[in-house]
């Protein structure tokens, strides 16, 4: 599985009309863009969590966490965004990893191809 960042303001905006995950400690959303192809994968953090510090932490931990579970999760022509939340730079390592895996499962089930 190939996996192509997403780094354009419209590929967010396309993928937030998709289908939402959400959890205590992460948002991901996800949303088809072909039948097959590679997964894209965007990670965003809102100035409400907190100052630049909080927030990149939190960045940090999404991609550490999505690099070690999206390879095994992914659909392949499914763009995948990962919003922070509150909970997110602070959250046990474990939880955090935990509420993702339930994330994609929930995802990949309503993403999959019938």
């Amino acid at each position: 599985l190939t996996i192509v960042r997403l780094t354009r303001r419209p590929q967010f905006l396309f993928v937030q009309k998709g289908r939402k995950a959400p959890r205590p400690a992460l948002i991901v959303e996800a949303r088809r863009r072909a039948p097959d192809g590679p997964a894209g994968v965007g990670f965003t953090a809102t100035k409400r969590i907190g100052n630049a510090v909080i927030r990149n932490r939190a960045r940090r931990r999404l991609r550490e966490a999505v690099r070690q579970l999206l390879p095994a999760l992914a659909l392949p022509g499914v763009d995948y965004v990962f919003v922070a939340r509150q909970a997110t730079a602070e959250a046990p390592w474990a939880s955090l990893l935990d509420d993702l895996q339930n994330a994609l499962i929930r995802l990949r089930a309503e993403l999959a191809p019938r």
